[in-house]
Order: structure tokens, then sequence, then C-alpha cells
């Protein structure tokens, strides 16, 4: 390098330093002009594209980095994280396959049950879960891997797996087995001598007593126990984000104790083993990585899961799942889709606190053919484009808003698999940047309908559209996860609601609604909003149920 390249890379590296990608990128594509084989230049150069979200540039200096020879089990783990990034899977399992002896061993058991956020069709899903079992079932059978919880942790695997329509009763079975077999740290048993405590003894844990959906469907619950009989604590995760005021309210009132967790697996659970809990409740196993693994322990006598992620653990040491009468409507069905014990409440397992914004004018909730389904955009599975095609068949002036994924990949293919069924209606859709909590309910206050997408359906998001009453267009599919907006109707006890039973009657239903004259729609949204505040918001019924069903599982595991 001559001195003035070398000049140049000491800018860049200023630039790199100081976080201003945009200019350090400038910088390293001119220097690679230059120097195209540099390896230093490269690296740098792909970290900016990285960190400027131009993954597919990314990629493919990566992998001119491999093709030159710089093979490094690092570069070759930072390909899989940017091919991640582009929801590439296919080329993830390809590049684990060919490379498994230059990357960590953890990638052999992601290999098991990877599959992509956004299918771009049935066929898609149907062979990756098939290949899966295959795999997984294969594994089984072989030597067991030896992997450190803290080291070498993946995701928690059944997530993206939650979005069909299937029982995965006995594929969230073999994925616990899997783990168990891979991470020997999740087989340790505690000899604990519990003794009585003075009130029963219970302990939250979750990542997500902050400002998340998690927190809002479960903090009136936790919040408002009554701690002369139960002694409530709360175990979070320091990952830079406050956890809710709230809670440290109640702290600072003494009506809960909160801990923060130690940073290693090992010191989670001595720490929380070590509180003598009666009872463990996960508001939402399988949402976080890091407490993820906890769940595979028994760190308190009884140990109980619920609808934050609704979805059975496959896990013995879990022994409850927390649902409603109202979703679980079939129990001798709806039990055998869960490992764990099913205990029903009267009422959704929550008691929601009504949003504390200010209203918008009523003249804003009156705007015509507005469909939205503001709802995270791996939720749509392929069956819900017919719906988005047939409204925009028959409704000429429907305008459909979704929502940005969290990751480009997910916003780009899916606009890609809805432009294949629309075709030129695609510019009737629009993709709108994600939201604060207000704006996000004002959103849904201005639509004239929301559409519940199928087999995964709205949970938080109905609730907070209740705000304002915007009505919801759902079909409830087989399990929990595609009932819930049904079953908060039959909370609300709203006459006639758009609950419907075929994809067709979907649309004429949903297209109905958002063509009503204003006068008829604001009324409509007056109702709901009048049923969800004497039904849904704030419901003390279900906060009654919530602590007689805790009462009721301690004594009679007790006895």
């Amino acid at each position: 390098m001559n001195i003035n390249a070398e000049t140049l890379f000491k800018k860049g590296v200023e630039s790199f330093r100081a976080k201003n990608f945009v200019e350090a990128e400038k910088i390293f594509l001119e220097l690679k002009n230059f120097y195209p084989t540099n390896k230093d230049i490269l690296k740098n150069l792909s970290i900016c594209f990285f960190q400027n979200k131009k993954f597919e540039k990314c990629e493919n200096t990566i992998k001119n980095m491999l093709d030159l020879g710089f093979k490094e089990r690092k570069l070759i783990e930072y390909l899989l994280l940017v091919l991640k990034k582009q929801d590439n899977v296919k080329e993830i399992l390809n590049l684990i396959h060919s490379e498994k002896e230059n990357i960590n061993p953890k990638y052999r058991l992601l290999e098991k049950f990877e599959r992509p956020a956004i299918s771009m069709d049935v066929n898609e899903i149907e062979d990756y879960r098939k290949k899966s079992l295959e795999k997984i079932d294969n594994e089984l059978s072989e030597k067991s891997l030896n992997l450190d919880v803290d080291q070498q942790f993946l995701d928690p695997p059944l997530f993206y797996y939650s979005y069909d329509d299937k029982n995965n009763l006995e594929l969230s079975k073999k994925l616990n087995l899997l783990f168990r077999n891979s991470y020997p740290d999740l087989n340790q048993k505690f000899s604990t001598s519990y003794k009585d405590n003075e009130k029963i003894k219970i302990g939250f844990v979750s990542e997500y007593f902050k400002n998340h959906t998690i927190s809002k469907l479960f903090k009136g619950l936790i919040l408002n126990l009554d701690n002369s009989i139960f002694d409530i604590n709360i175990f979070y995760l320091d990952n830079g984000k406050e956890i809710d005021e709230e809670y440290l309210k109640h702290e600072k009132d003494g009506k809960l104790k909160k801990f923060k967790l130690p940073k290693l697996f090992k010191e989670k659970i001595n720490f929380i083993s070590g509180q003598n809990l009666d009872l463990v409740f996960y508001p939402d196993i399988g949402m976080s990585t890091q407490l993820f693994y906890l769940t595979f322990l028994r760190l308190a006598k009884y140990q109980i899961t619920s609808w934050g992620h609704p979805e059975t653990t496959g896990n013995p040491n879990i022994d409850y799942f927390l649902s409603s009468k109202l979703l679980e409507i079939d129990f001798d069905n709806a039990k055998d889709h869960y490992t764990e014990q099913l205990i029903l409440m009267d009422h959704l397992p929550m008691y929601y606190f009504k949003p504390k914004i200010k209203k918008i004018n009523d003249e804003e909730l009156v705007s015509k053919n507005i469909y939205s389904c503001p709802q995270t955009l791996f939720k749509f599975h392929p069956d819900f484009d017919e719906v988005i095609y047939k409204i925009l068949k028959n409704d000429k002036n429907a305008k459909i808003f979704l929502i940005k994924g969290k990751e480009i990949s997910f916003t780009k293919k899916t606009f890609e698999r809805l432009k294949k069924k629309v075709g030129i209606d695609i510019d009737k859709i629009t993709f709108l940047d994600p939201m604060t909590t207000k704006e996000y309910i004002n959103h849904c206050g201005r639509a004239s309908v929301l559409l519940d997408p199928f087999y995964f359906g709205a949970g938080n998001s109905f609730h907070e559209s209740m705000f304002y009453g915007t009505a919801t267009v759902t079909m409830p599919t087989n399990f929990l996860r595609g009932k819930i907006v049904e079953g908060a109707y039959k909370q609300l006890e709203i006459i006639e609601p758009p609950i419907v039973k075929t994809v067709d009657e979907y649309v004429s239903s949903a297209i109905e609604l958002a063509n009503l004259n204003p006068k008829k729609m604001l009324e409509q949204k007056k109702y709901y909003e009048k049923c969800a505040d004497k039904n849904l918001f704030e419901n003390k019924k279900a906060l009654q149920s919530f602590q007689d069903i805790l009462i009721k599982v301690y004594k009679n595991n007790k006895s």
C-alpha cells in the first residue's frame, strides 16, 4: 500500500470507529479498486455493508474473501449470519453441510430445524417440516453433541413452526430431546429440600418486563396478585432496556421483589433454584433465546407456562399450560395439543390495562376502504394471500396496510409473494414503517377494518385496537394460536362479531365492514369500545380466576 492509500485507509478506519459507516463504505470501496484482494479492506468493507443493511453486497464481499483463500471459521460463520438476515435458509443449509468441519458444532444442531421466516408457498413449508423431522430422527439415533449453553446457544427451535396449522406436539417433544442430548447442562437435577414458605412463593421469569407484548398481557395479573397470599418475585434480564416503571413502583411499595439474573447459565439456574420457589411461571417459553434454556430444568416445585407464546413446550419439566375455556373449546381434543397438563380459566388469562393515550377525533375513525393487517410479517401464511387477493379484486377502492418486517428480507419476500398473487394491484398495498404504541393504536383506530391472519392471529394488537373498537375479521383455526381473537370476542359479548368459517365469508365480511357509511361505522366502533370497557379491559373476574388457579395448583400438589 502506498502512502496515499495508507492515509486513506486510516481515514476509513477513523470513520468506521466513529460509526460513520456510510462514509467508511465510500472510502473502502475506493481502496478496493486499487487493492481488490486486500483482506483488511475487504473485511472492513463487508462490515460497512452489513451496518448499512446492504446484505447482498456484504454476502458477495465475504464470498469473494473465501474464494481468495481467506477460509476462516469466523468468516464462514459471518456469512451464515448475513444469509440469516436475508432469510436465505436454503443457502444456509448448503453452507453448513459443505463446511461442517470448519464451523462451530452448534450449526450441526441448527441444520436439523432451521426454516425460513417467510415462506414463498405452502409446498416450501411442508418440505422443510418433512425434512426437519427426518433430520431430527437421524440425529437422535447418532452420538450426542456436547455443546455449551453460554458459548453455543441457538434460538428456540420451534418458533417458526408455530405459524402453520399443524399439531406440533410430537415435533416439540423431539426438539426437546434433541436439545437435551446436545446440551448436557440441560439435564441437571437439583437436590433442593424445599421448606414451607409463609406465603405461596411465586417467581415470574421473562425477558419482557418492559414495553413489550408479553408484559402488556401479563403485567396486570402479576401486579394485582394478592400479596397477603403470594410472595411475588420477578426475574429479568439486563438487556439494555429498563423494565416497566410500574414493576419498580410495586417493588418500592414492598408488593414484589425483582431480581436481575446473572449473565452465565449456571449462575442463573443456581440463583433461581436458591430462592426456594413454590411456583415458577414462564409467561412466554420460546420467545427469549437466553431464558429458553432455563425452562429445561426444574427450578421450583411446580412450573407453569401460558399463552405468551401459544405453543406446547414438549418439556416434561413444565407441569401446566394455562389457557382459557374461551380458547380451548373442545377440551378433550385440545389437551392432545400439549405435553403439559392443560388448565383453563373462565376468562382470557390476562388483566389488560386500557391504553393511556389521547383519543383522536371521531372524524378520523370513519374513513372507508381502509384494510389493515398490522401484524409481524412471519404471521402471513401463504394461505392468507388469497384473502388479500380477493379483497383487492372485489373492492376496487381498497387500500391495504401492512407493517414492514423486522428484517428487510421479510418485507422484500412478502412483497414478492403478494405481487405474484395480486399482480398490478400490488400498488394498493402499503408497507408502513414500524410505529410507536400510540401511533400503532391510532392507526388501528383509523382503519375501517382489521384483518386477522390465519393460523397465528392477533393477541395484544387486538386488545389495543379495542381502544377505538375497530372490528377485526377472524377465521378461527385448529389451535390456540389461531383462536385468540375469537376468544376475545366471546369475552366481549359482542352480538354477531365478524367470526367466519371460509375465505369467501372472510372477504365478504371485511368488504362489508370497510364500506359502512360513516355514521354506521362510528356507531359500531363505539359499541365495540363500550363492550371492551365492560368486559375486556381490567377484568377483575379474570384476575380472581388466575389467582384461584395458582392457589389450586399449589394446594393440590402439596396435598
